[in-house]
C-alpha cells in the first residue's frame, strides 16, 4: 500500500512541477493570465516559471505577418473617384495591450481595415489624381503608413510598411474619366505645338536675318580687297610704265602679236605704228 501511494506521491509531483515550466522560442512572445487577468508579459526567449493549474499562457508569433486590406474608395481633391488595393506588413510589439485590446490576429485585422481606411482616405483626399498615380505617389504612402502606425500602436501592433498594390478607377466612369484625361492631354499638347511653331518662327527669321547679314558683311569685305588688288595693280603698273616705259610698251605689243593680230584683218602703213616691231620679218 506505501507503495502505491509512493508512486501517486510522485507521480503529483511530477505533474506539478511540468506544469510550472515554459519554454518560448525565439519567435514566439505570450502574456501570463492569472484567474483571467494578465500577471506576465514575456517577449524575451527561454525557460520561465509559472504557477500550475492557476496559470495559463497564451502564446504570440514575432513573425512578420501580411494583411490584404479591403478596397478603399476615395475622392481626390480634383473630384475624381480612384480604388486603392493596399496591403500592410506588421508585427505583435506589445503582447499585453495586444490581448487586453484585441487578443486575436483576426480581430486586429478587422480593426486595421479602420486605420488604413481612414488614412488612405485622408492622405488621397488632399492630392490631385495626377499627383496619386505619378507626382506624388511615394508621399501619400508615407504619409498613409505614419496615420496608420499611430493608430496600430493602440493595439500593440507596429505596422511596418504599408503599400498601394493597385490604384485604379470604378468601372461605372472610368471611360469618363479616361476621355476627360484624354482631352486635357490633347489641349497641352496642342498648346506645346503651337510654341514649339511659334519658336521655329522666331528661329527661322532670326536665322535668315543673320544669314542676309553675313552675305552682305562678306560683299563689303570683297569689294574692299577687290578695290584694294586694284589700287595695288595700278600703282605696280603705273611704276613699271615709268621705270621701263619702251619693255612695257613692247610686252604689251607681244600680248597683242599672240592674242588679237592673227586672222584679224589691219590696215597699217607698213613700218609704222603697231607693226612696227615685225620690220624685216619676211612673210608674216
Amino acid at each position: 500500500m506505501k507503495k502505491y501511494l509512493a508512486a501517486i506521491g510522485v507521480l503529483f509531483v511530477f505533474l506539478l512541477f511540468s506544469g510550472s515550466f515554459y519554454l518560448l522560442r525565439a519567435d514566439e512572445q505570450a502574456v501570463v493570465l492569472r484567474l483571467g487577468k494578465v500577471v506576465a508579459s514575456r517577449t524575451e526567449p527561454g525557460l520561465f516559471f509559472k504557477l500550475p493549474f492557476l496559470d495559463q499562457l497564451t502564446r504570440y508569433t514575432k513573425k512578420l505577418i501580411e494583411y490584404d486590406a479591403d478596397l478603399v474608395a476615395v475622392v481626390t481633391s480634383d473630384k475624381k473617384n480612384l480604388v486603392f488595393d493596399t496591403f500592410a506588413i506588421f508585427t505583435i510589439s506589445d503582447p499585453e495591450l495586444f490581448y487586453r485590446r484585441v487578443r486575436t490576429i483576426a480581430s486586429v485585422q478587422q480593426r486595421l481595415d479602420d486605420a488604413i481606411y481612414s488614412a488612405v482616405r485622408v492622405v488621397s483626399g488632399r492630392l490631385t489624381l495626377d499627383e496619386l498615380v505619378k507626382d506624388k505617389r511615394q508621399q501619400a504612402v508615407e504619409q498613409s503608413l505614419a496615420i496608420a502606425q499611430a493608430q496600430g500602436k493602440e493595439y500593440g501592433v507596429y505596422i511596418h510598411s504599408l503599400a498601394y498594390k493597385r490604384v485604379f478607377l470604378p468601372q461605372d466612369n472610368e471611360q469618363a474619366v479616361y476621355r476627360s484625361m484624354q482631352a486635357e492631354r490633347n489641349r497641352v499638347a496642342g498648346q506645346l505645338r503651337a510654341e514649339g511653331q511659334a519658336e521655329a518662327i522666331t528661329r527661322r527669321s532670326l536665322a535668315d536675318r543673320k544669314e542676309v547679314e553675313m552675305i552682305a558683311e562678306a560683299r563689303r569685305k570683297a569689294e574692299e580687297i577687290k578695290g584694294q588688288g586694284d589700287s595695288t595693280a595700278q600703282e605696280t603698273l603705273s611704276k613699271a610704265t615709268s621705270d621701263a616705259k619702251e619693255l612695257y610698251l613692247f610686252i604689251k605689243t607681244m600680248d597683242f602679236y599672240q592674242e588679237v593680230l592673227p586672222g584679224t584683218p589691219v590696215l597699217l602703213r607698213p613700218g609704222e605704228g603697231i607693226l612696227r616691231y615685225l620690220t624685216g620679218v619676211q612673210g608674216k
